[in-house]
C-alpha cells in the first residue's frame, strides 16, 4: 500500500512536470539572415526557439521545427544579430537629486535599448551617485524596462589637479570617491562592493596639452602602488577594472599592473602597443567624444586633436592585433551630443560603427566588436555575444545586410532583450501563433 502511494507520487510528479513544460510559451523567430560572430558570416533561412529570457534552440530551418501554439516572428526578410553590447556609456548628469538622477538614466537607458543596445557598461556616474545600481534593481525587478547594466557608481580618484571653489559650508561637494594612498583605495573599492556595483572605474591620467610638434602629454593621477591596490582589491571582491587612460606614465601602469579593461589609449606608443598584444589586454576607444570635443581641441592645439590622433592610435592597434572593444562614451546632454537632430548620444552611437570601417576595419570586424569581443571583455562570454542555446535572448534585427553595408547599424528595427519585444518596426515582423 506505502509502495503505491510512492509510485502514485512520483507519476503524479512527472505528469505536473510534462505539463508544467507544455504551458511553457515558446517563441519563434524566422531569421532570413543570421549574423555568426563567430565564422563572421551570415547564416540564411534560421530559426531561434525561446522560452523564458533565454535560447532553446537555433540552427536551420529544415533542422528546427517550430512546435504547433508557438508564437512566432517572422523576421524572414531581415538580417537578425546578437544583441549589441556598448562597453562605455554614462547614464547620468550629476545635476539635482536621486530621483533626476533615476529619470535620466531611464531615459539615456532606454534609448540606447531602442537602438539595439541591450547591454551597456555604465563607466561612472559622473555625481549621479549609485543612480545606476537602483536603475539596475528596477529593471532586473521588472518595475521599468531596459537594457541589462553593468554598474559601476562613482569613479575613484586621486585628489584631482584644477581649480574647484570651496562653499561656505566647509563641505566640497565631489562628484567621485576620493581617495589617497593605497589603503584608502581599497576602502574606496570596499564602498563600491557594498553598494552593489558590478566593476570599479579610476582614471589614471589627467590634464593634457600637445605639443608644437604634435605630442600629445598626460599627467598620471594615481601611483603604480595605488593602481595596483585597486586592482587587487577589486578582485578579491569578485569584480574587474576600468581605467580612463590617455598615454603617458598613467597608461604604462596600467599596463604594469595588468588593468582588466583600458578605456580610450588615445595616446598609446608603439611600445604600448606591443605591451596590449603580449599581455592580451583588450582596449575600448571611444571616438564620437574625441570627435565632439575637436573644435575645442583645435582652439588650442591646431592642426592637433585627440580626434585626429585616435584614428592614427586606432589604425595601428588594430594592425597590431590588440583586441579592440566598443565603447561609445555616450552621455547625457549637454554633456555628450552625437547628433544635434535628436540632442543625444544614446541611441545614435551606432555613427561608430562606419567610422571603425573607414578606418580600415571590415563590417564584421566592427560587429564582432559590440557582440562577442565586448561579452568576453566584461566576462559575460557564457550569456551574451551570441544567438546560441542557452544564452539570453537577446536579438536585434535590421532590414538590410550590415555586411554589405554597415550604415544598417544605424537603422536598427526590431529589439528583443531577454524574450520580450521591445521594439518591431519590420513588415511582416508581426507576431502569429503557430497552428
Amino acid at each position: 500500500m506505502k509502495r503505491s502511494k510512492y509510485l502514485l507520487n512520483a507519476v503524479l510528479l512527472i505528469l505536473g512536470a510534462i505539463v508544467s513544460a507544455q504551458a511553457q510559451q515558446v517563441t519563434a523567430v524566422r531569421a532570413g539572415k543570421m549574423f555568426d560572430p563567430k565564422s563572421g558570416a551570415n547564416l540564411p533561412n534560421q530559426v531561434v526557439l525561446i522560452i523564458g529570457d533565454k535560447i532553446t534552440d537555433v540552427g536551420p530551418a529544415d533542422r528546427v521545427k517550430i512546435p504547433a501554439g508557438a508564437k512566432v516572428i517572422d523576421l524572414s526578410a531581415a538580417t537578425v544579430l546578437p544583441g549589441l553590447i556598448d562597453g562605455h556609456v554614462h547614464l547620468t548628469d550629476g545635476q539635482g537629486n536621486l530621483q533626476h538622477q533615476m529619470m535620466i538614466a531611464l531615459n539615456t537607458s532606454t534609448r540606447s535599448l531602442n537602438a539595439g543596445y541591450t547591454t551597456l557598461v555604465a563607466m561612472g556616474s559622473h555625481g549621479g551617485g549609485y543612480a545606476d545600481v537602483e536603475l539596475k534593481k528596477a529593471i532586473e525587478s521588472g518595475l521599468v524596462q531596459g537594457p541589462r547594466l553593468i554598474t559601476a557608481g562613482p569613479i575613484i580618484n586621486v585628489t584631482m589637479p584644477g581649480s574647484a571653489s570651496y562653499p561656505l559650508d566647509f563641505a566640497p561637494h565631489e562628484p567621485d570617491i576620493t581617495a589617497n594612498g593605497p589603503n584608502a583605495m581599497r576602502a574606496a573599492v570596499r564602498e563600491l562592493a557594498h553598494y552593489g556595483v558590478d566593476h570599479v572605474k579610476i582614471h589614471t591620467t589627467g590634464p593634457f596639452y600637445f605639443d608644437k610638434d604634435g605630442k600629445m602629454f598626460n599627467q598620471p593621477l594615481p601611483t603604480k602602488d595605488e593602481l595596483a591596490a585597486v586592482e587587487d582589491e577589486a578582485h578579491k571582491r569578485g569584480m574587474w577594472v576600468a581605467t580612463h587612460t590617455y598615454g603617458g606614465d598613467g597608461l604604462k601602469y596600467a599596463i604594469e599592473v595588468g588593468i582588466d579593461n583600458i578605456q580610450h589609449a588615445t595616446a598609446a606608443t608603439d611600445d604600448d602597443i606591443k605591451q596590449f598584444v603580449q599581455n592580451r589586454m583588450p582596449i575600448t576607444t571611444t571616438i564620437l567624444d574625441h570627435r565632439q570635443d575637436e573644435p575645442g581641441d583645435l582652439k588650442q592645439w591646431a592642426p592637433y586633436s585627440r580626434y585626429r590622433l585616435v584614428e592614427v592610435t586606432w589604425k595601428k592597434m588594430l594592425a597590431a592585433g590588440v583586441i579592440l572593444g566598443w565603447g561609445s562614451g555616450s552621455a547625457p546632454p549637454p554633456g555628450r551630443v552625437y547628433n544635434t537632430d535628436c540632442n543625444c548620444s544614446h541611441g545614435v552611437q551606432g555613427e561608430m560603427f562606419p567610422i571603425f570601417v573607414k578606418w580600415g576595419a571590415s563590417p564584421a570586424f566592427t560587429l564582432r566588436m559590440a557582440t562577442t569581443i565586448n561579452a568576453e571583455i566584461i566576462h559575460k562570454q557564457d550569456t551574451l555575444g551570441t544567438i546560441e542555446k542557452g544564452k539570453f535572448a537577446d536579438i536585434i534585427a535590421v532590414a538590410g545586410d550590415p555586411l554589405t553595408d554597415i550604415t544598417e547599424m544605424q537603422r536598427v528595427k526590431f529589439v528583443m532583450k531577454g524574450g520580450a519585444v521591445v521594439r518591431n518596426d519590420l513588415a511582416g515582423g508581426m507576431m502569429a501563433s503557430s497552428k
